[in-house]
């Protein structure tokens, strides 16, 4: 992380990256949020999962309802590692990406909402580093926070995952989706809230009205798997590659207007 550090930042932008880290972590309530939700989606609900796939009774696990989602190739496998299989491919996804989503715009309102909020601006903006590169640093640093959050929660994931599917006798769950969410997907979520949080920031006096803003941009993202599970469309490779384009192009779109809308005088305003 250091060494990532010293390559692409001058050492005024490692410093107030440095600071955000150490105020968003000095906060209960944002600490709380960012380790609570992680630990929920990547280790507490695929755990109780894997408990029921394991050692409830067979009569009791009906997949019939998500037959559609299963391949020709799943036809072999039992009603466990089925149950298991469906969990990990079809739901897991919906709740993994609400951790880079939610990571980003918890650190991203604790950052920028957190500044007028704490009265610092004033301080900020007579540092060494220009706007420019105050706002880019600010980015940087909460969408740097977010993608650690987000890899460890997978490696957490993907631990528990691995240990569910030779119990269960599921087929390896780490296919070319899960390929495309974790390394494209996730990052482009990852800026997304990060970015959409200092459009939004302008408008909250507090950090606390700005997480709840956040709400706005999980809703849409939720939709899209929800629709998979309820049986309307089978979520393909390339609609996971085509939304990460399209999710690229609007972090570009939203980082340019938020850049504009950074300046001393809306700053201070």
């Amino acid at each position: 992380m250091q060494k990532l550090l010293n390559k692409f930042f001058s050492p005024g932008e490692r410093a107030l990256i440095r600071k955000d880290f150490t105020e968003i972590w000095s906060q209960k309530l944002v600490r709380n949020s960012l380790l609570m939700l992680p630990i929920i989606m990547s280790v507490g609900m695929p755990l109780l999962f894997l408990l029921l796939a394991v050692f409830a009774p067979l009569r009791e696990l009906d997949v019939g309802a998500f037959q559609s989602l299963l391949g020709a190739d799943m036809e072999k496998v039992g009603a466990r590692g089925q149950m298991f299989h469906v969990f990990t491919n079809f739901v897991c996804p919906m709740l993994f990406v609400m951790i880079p989503l939610m990571s980003a715009t918890v650190s991203a309102a604790c950052t920028f909402v957190g500044e007028k909020e704490r009265g610092t601006i004033e301080t900020l903006l007579l540092s060494p580093l220009s706007v420019r590169k105050l706002f880019q640093a600010k980015v940087a640093g909460c969408a740097l926070l977010a993608g650690m959050i987000t890899g460890i929660s997978f490696v957490a994931f993907f631990v528990i995952t691995v240990v569910g599917d030779i119990l269960t006798g599921a087929p390896f769950f780490f296919n070319l989706n899960w390929f495309i969410l974790v390394f494209l997907l996730s990052p482009a979520l990852n800026v997304l809230g990060v970015v959409f949080m200092v459009m939004v920031s302008g408008r909250s006096k507090t950090t606390t009205e700005a997480m709840q803003v956040s709400g706005y941009i999980v809703f849409p993202i939720l939709l899209l798997f929800v629709g998979q599970i309820t049986g309307l469309f089978i979520l393909e490779w390339w609609m996971l590659l085509a939304a990460a384009a399209v999710i690229a192009a609007i972090d570009l779109l939203l980082f340019n207007r938020g850049f504009a809308r950074f300046t001393a005088e809306k700053l201070l305003a």
